[in-house]
């Protein structure tokens, strides 16, 4: 026991940069201090790793929490992994609406499951939803220290401060880690992932350490992979790329990294197949990796019965979005450029302090995810929250050639560097005042009005594809014409404006016309994410009596 609690104690230290067994303990501040006497006791506390890795943490996270239920509408995909998770915790299994479940990996499941048990979340599936949505916080602000140190090991530690905090307020980076989705999950298990890389290059070879490390690695990397796939992928690029060229690490490192990785995939494969077959997995399989490469669209930009374009979704988001879409344009370009500067093919440049080596790490990846990036936006299927693959490396790979760049330039242009970098958080704190002191929670809304004014007995057409997994009052059906309406009796339709302009959902725009024409709205939520979601009285339509 002693040995184990030394081995995780020594792991710990290592990743912050403390050597084993040696105590760190705080300055003490005398009971009188001089303004001379308090400098450099502040300027300790603020060269502590420590100090940044706690300070940063709570920044990410508090920013996460603000407002985390009424800032982000309650998005489609939540619901089903609330469900299935709530299924995994209640001994059902990996199974959503009595149905296996095998289009995503199971392990974001089983880790909500378990937050499930252990806190005793109980209630319908909105109220599980947003507890579990600090769930997804505390992963986005872990992924906002892990950056740190990873950009730390690399760069001076204000690069690394100015990454950790452009990840910790990127509106996008939160939306869709604050959500009950498996992207936040996957990005920390992607950059511990690469953190455990560069450990294992500083550590000399042939050392146990160095074995340790890249077992995590390999351990990580099976967990991006078995969290979401599309991650995994990006992850399994990056480490070919690593055997094909040789750098960073040896050959036989990173194919042992692979094959941990595909390991644990396989165990993961194994242990889904016998809960719910093999069969069923297969066809899910094939399913997802036909429109992975776009052979079906069926949902985003590229399908054919979406009615907006992907630029202009970007020319929409742009007000909020501008810092992101800056850093995604910028990314890839960067990692070119560190490539470029550094010259890895190069013998010479092969033995080059660990540093530069992690910095070719990070080009490297931040390459595998633009490329898989291009191809999805291109010709697979490409929705907006995929871009979060993209984002975090991009981040690193920016921050770090601007570090460069500042340092070969004059004063001048240094403090141009520092105004376009501060210019760049204060746009991202102004967004996140406006989102978080704002309200994007149509369907919250929905659901109190549908608590006091929807009767058991009555018909509810929903339309819109998200409220018919969370009314809970009436009998819910999905019609779309008037025809259906009438043949049904339907009381009330649910119509979001936005989705049905930009052709989600089964109500298109003559039905909407329609509707509204000879219906009476009696619930309206207008939010960022539905436009405006309002609840029809059709009855005059349909000849209901309820």
């Amino acid at each position: 026991m002693a040995t184990a609690v030394g081995y995780y104690s020594s792991t710990i230290y290592a990743l912050v940069g403390v050597p084993p067994r040696t105590r760190v303990a705080a300055p003490p501040i005398p009971p009188a201090m001089s303004r001379r006497q308090v400098r450099p006791w502040l300027r300790r506390g603020a060269s502590s790793r420590w100090t940044w890795i706690v300070g940063l943490g709570a920044l990410a996270l508090v920013v996460r929490l603000v407002a985390l239920s009424s800032a982000f509408d309650i998005f489609i995909d939540e619901i089903s992994y609330t469900n299935i998770s709530l299924s995994v915790a209640h001994g059902g299994g990996v199974t959503l609406y009595g149905q296996p479940f095998a289009l995503h990996p199971p392990a974001a499941f089983g880790l909500y499951a378990a937050v499930i048990v252990v806190l005793g979340l109980h209630g319908d599936t909105e109220s599980v939803l947003l507890a579990l949505r600090n769930v997804d916080a505390v992963l986005g602000s872990a992924t906002c220290v892990v950056t740190f140190l990873l950009v730390d090991r690399m760069a001076r530690r204000r690069v690394a401060v100015v990454a950790a905090l452009l990840i910790a307020l990127d509106p996008l980076a939160i939306s869709y880690g604050s959500r009950v989705m498996l992207e936040a999950p996957a990005q920390l298990a992607a950059v511990s992932m690469f953190l455990f890389l560069v450990l294992a290059d500083e550590a000399p070879r042939g050392t146990a350490w160095r074995l340790r490390w890249l077992i995590a690695a390999g351990v990580a990397g099976g967990v991006v992979l078995t969290t979401k796939e599309t991650f995994g992928l990006v992850v399994l690029l990056a480490l070919a790329l690593l055997v094909a060229t040789g750098w960073v690490v040896a050959r036989w490192e990173a194919v042992l990294v692979i094959g941990l990785t595909l390991l644990g995939y396989a165990i993961s494969v194994v242990a889904l197949g016998l809960s719910i077959g093999f069969g069923v997995w297969w066809n899910a399989k094939v399913g997802g990796a036909l429109r992975l490469v776009g052979a079906n669209q069926i949902s985003g930009f590229n399908a054919p019965q979406t009615r907006v374009s992907f630029l202009a979704r970007i020319l929409a988001n742009g007000p909020t979005l501008a810092v992101t879409y800056l850093v995604l344009a910028t990314g890839s370009v960067s990692a070119l450029v560190l490539v470029w500067w550094l010259e890895p093919w190069k013998a010479r440049r092969r033995g080059r302090h660990h540093r530069g080596r992690a910095k070719v790490l990070v080009a490297i990846w931040t390459m595998s995810a633009a490329a898989y990036l291009a191809y999805a936006t291109l010709f697979g299927t490409i929705e907006e929250q995929m871009y979060y693959i993209l984002l975090l490396p991009c981040v690193i790979s920016v921050c770090l050639v601007t570090a460069g760049v500042a340092g070969h330039v004059g004063r001048r242009w240094r403090a141009v560097v520092v105004v376009v970098v501060g210019m760049a958080l204060l746009v991202d704190s102004v967004v996140w005042v406006g989102v978080h002191g704002g309200r994007d929670d149509e369907y919250r809304r929905m659901l109190s009005w549908e608590a006091v004014h929807v009767p058991p007995t009555a018909v509810v057409s929903a339309t819109d594809g998200t409220s018919q997994f969370l009314m809970s009052r009436g009998i819910i059906g999905q019609w779309g014409t008037v025809a259906q309406l009438e043949a049904h009796h339907v009381d009330y339709v649910v119509i979001a404006t936005l989705l049905v302009d930009q052709g989600y959902g089964i109500a298109g725009p003559s039905f909407e016309q329609k509707v509204e024409r000879g219906g009476r709205v009696v619930f309206a939520a207008d939010g960022v994410s539905d436009g405006s979601l309002r609840i029809y009285d059709v009855r005059s339509m349909t000849g209901a009596s309820r």
